[in-house]
């Protein structure tokens, strides 16, 4: 049997800025062309939302719900303007993310602004597409973060039997990079059990997270992140890439930093160097795009002598992105520079970001302060042996004084890499789906 029609429930859609959450993007653009119905159930934007800068699929049908469930007008061309690139990025927290900061410690992810959204799906009536579309549809997939989209699906599911196949791109309970004290995780767990174990299937994006979730459904699968080979394909046609040696070195990072984002290898060998007078802000530059506020907090309590190494920027839009990508000297990659607690293991080993697989493809050098021992380490030794992966502070001085950093170098795309875009994780899941929706089918004959 085929999963011809196809309904997905996506809360980023269409995606903010965010390579992470294009996932489903991706996913979406390559089921159409393989010649499925793809009709996606999302959220109504607003402004919080961020800046809506990006191409939607074509050949995808999306319908836009309110808090109400109701379906409302959805503009493909809609557009904001960007935030200026002058505008720096502030140290400190704003008091609604010292508010939101509180409700997270206290209750986890379960207090979400989504929830209205997929509680609509439990009314007595739905809107006329919405309800035309699943009736339609062969299988339902669920893709999270944000877990409301998880719970949207498990109500269809009850409501009109269809098989379902709930997506992680991070883990919901004991995730690493979550905030949440002990009562938030502990009331987190019983509710992503609850979500998943009513599956038809799950999907994880690396195989330490797949055995997490194997405790809650036998039938779990690993798809991996990738990365979308046609937008950075387009990027690398039309730019011309001319290193100038007259200038510093530029390391850039995309992205949000969180706590275990800190490449503290890097930083102690840069002190190290800069107060022997062997490196100074004229040879390189660390440019950060994105939420780096966690970053700057961090230099400014324990090392304000580099500050002038480092530059933050806010974010750009995703194609801008990868232009700042492939134009770099070199790209900083971190994870897990802070051990998981106790439970999160699984989660902070399992972390294989769309950044990680876009730096790979991107025919740049990676500067990653990460073990090569963990999976996101792993893959760039076996990408290139060009990129450099340690997590040792002398490692990292005896390499930041080598010629091969100092005149970097374009990295060739492998075959292992090629084998890591969005166009090949998207047949292998449809031949999931596939097997989803003929596995329900003999379940119901």
């Amino acid at each position: 049997m085929t999963a011809h029609n196809i309904v997905l429930i996506v809360h980023y859609f269409p995606p903010v800025n965010s390579s992470g959450a294009k996932r489903m993007e991706a996913m979406s653009k390559y089921f159409s062309r393989s010649g499925r119905n793809v009709t996606v159930l999302t959220t109504a934007k607003v402004e919080a939302d961020g800046e809506f800068t990006e191409i939607m699929p074509p050949g995808v049908r999306v319908l836009e719900l309110d808090w109400r469930g109701c379906v409302r007008p959805f503009d493909a061309n809609r557009h904001q303007a960007a935030k200026p690139v002058d505008q720096p990025v502030q140290s400190g927290r704003s008091l609604a993310r010292i508010a939101k900061d509180v409700v997270m410690h206290m209750f986890g992810q379960l207090p979400d602004p989504r929830l209205p959204f997929a509680m609509s799906f439990f009314r007595p009536r739905l809107a006329p597409e919405i309800e035309r579309a699943v009736r339609e549809a062969d299988v339902i997939v669920a893709t999270t973060p944000p877990w409301p989209p998880l719970l949207a699906a498990i109500a269809l599911k009850r409501r009109f039997r269809k098989p379902v196949v709930l997506d992680y791109r991070d883990q919901f309970s004991l995730c690493h990079e979550m905030p949440g004290g002990r009562l938030a995780k502990a009331l987190e767990l019983p509710v992503d059990r609850s979500l998943a174990s009513q599956a038809s299937a799950l999907v994880t994006i690396s195989e330490p997270m797949s055995a997490y979730y194997r405790q809650f459904h036998p039938n779990t699968h690993t798809i991996l992140n990738g990365y979308d080979p046609e937008p950075l394909e387009a990027v690398l046609s039309r730019i011309e890439r001319i290193r100038s040696h007259k200038g510093p070195l530029i390391i850039r990072y995309m992205g949000l930093v969180s706590e275990g984002r800190i490449p503290r290898a890097l930083l102690g060998a840069l002190s190290r160097l800069q107060a022997g007078g062997r490196v100074d802000p004229s040879m390189m530059q660390f440019e950060y795009y994105g939420e780096g506020r966690v970053m700057l907090n961090y230099l400014q309590e324990h090392h304000p002598d580099l500050n002038g190494f480092f530059k933050f920027l806010p974010r750009v839009s995703y194609s801008r992105s990868l232009e700042l990508v492939a134009t770099s000297d070199h790209l900083l990659f971190c994870e897990n520079s802070i051990p998981p607690k106790a439970g999160e293991t699984a989660s902070a080993s399992g972390i294989l970001t769309t950044k990680l697989f876009e730096y790979l493809a991107s025919g740049r050098p990676i500067l990653a302060d990460i073990s090569p021992e963990t999976l996101a380490g792993s893959f760039a030794v076996r990408a290139s042996d060009q990129h450099f992966v340690s997590d040792d502070t002398n490692a990292f001085e005896e390499y930041l004084l080598s010629e091969t950093f100092r005149e970097p170098q374009a990295v060739a795309r492998s075959s292992f890499v090629d084998s890591l875009s969005r166009a090949a994780q998207a047949q292998t899941y449809l031949a999931l789906l596939d097997d989803v929706v003929a596995t329900a089918k003999k379940q119901m004959a």
